[in-house]
């Protein structure tokens, strides 16, 4: 059943962002076709439409995406179309889940989409082999000084965004869900209860500065491509224990808002 919910929620969602993303490609490509010295100096001013245009459309996709990952949760699982929802034999987490990984899905295509725009206005002849070439040579240096420890860091560094993600918006539902519990200003009793959510895991971090050893973790400093090798343990033990941490958070908002999907739901 959760695979018909993703499903659903990839069809409703998909026919707002796929629009819209292929709307910014193609001025993404029209402003590179007529923009100087691409083009003659009579296309400046459609040009200059076409790049606000194009402006317009990325910051819309990126405000719609948290519009959208808001509003996908609130009017589905706890408007009047809960009701219909949580008629369908499914547990409330499968609900959270499905909303999770599509608003995930949708922030990572969009700043890969919003990439893509920027190397078509951006990117000029023979860029690409620079590029990578570089890239190439940032790898052997890397690898020749870290060995395959590399895949390991990058590794987490995937793994550490994800989860960031996934706890910015869990924290939002849960925030949503705790609102809910309100019989009136239900908006304004979320927006409350994620200013303490916030704060509650801002005193925590610190809280965590205080464990033995975790004062010296907040003082690394790297200012150089040679502190970075040096300090590789540390730094990788800091990644770990940030993931953890985060993930810990993410866990805690995830229980939060099953809990009150499936014991303490209020659509009044």
């Amino acid at each position: 059943m959760l695979s018909k919910l993703l499903k659903y929620e990839l069809k409703a969602t998909g026919r707002i962002f796929l629009p819209l993303f292929v709307a910014l490609l193609m001025f993404a490509g029209i402003t590179r076709f007529i923009s100087p010295p691409m083009g003659p100096e009579k296309w400046a001013a459609p040009a200059m439409i076409s790049m606000f245009v194009y402006i317009c459309i990325m910051a819309g996709i990126f405000v719609m995406t948290f519009i959208m990952m808001i509003q996908r949760f609130n009017k589905n699982l706890l408007s009047d179309e809960g009701y219909l929802m949580f008629t369908l034999p499914v547990k409330a987490w499968k609900h959270i889940v499905s909303k999770l990984f599509v608003s995930m899905l949708w922030m990572i295509t969009s700043g890969i989409v919003a990439f893509i725009s920027v190397l078509i206005i951006a990117l000029e002849k023979g860029d690409i082999t620079k590029f990578t070439e570089a890239f190439a040579t940032f790898y052997d240096q890397a690898f020749e000084q870290l060995g395959a420890s590399i895949y390991f860091l990058s590794f987490e560094i995937i793994i550490g965004i994800l989860v960031s993600l996934a706890s910015g918006i869990l924290i939002v539902y849960a925030s949503i869900a705790i609102g809910h519990l309100i019989n009136e200003h239900k908006m304004l009793a979320s927006f409350g209860a994620f200013i303490i959510l916030s704060t509650l895991s801002q005193f925590l971090f610190i809280l965590i500065s205080f464990i033995p050893g975790g004062a010296y973790f907040s003082n690394v400093n790297i200012s150089s491509y040679n502190d970075f090798i040096s300090m590789q343990w540390l730094i990788q033990t800091v990644m770990a224990y940030g993931i953890i941490f985060t993930g810990l958070l993410s866990a805690a908002f995830f229980a939060v808002t099953n809990l009150i999907l499936s014991k303490r739901l209020n659509l009044e």
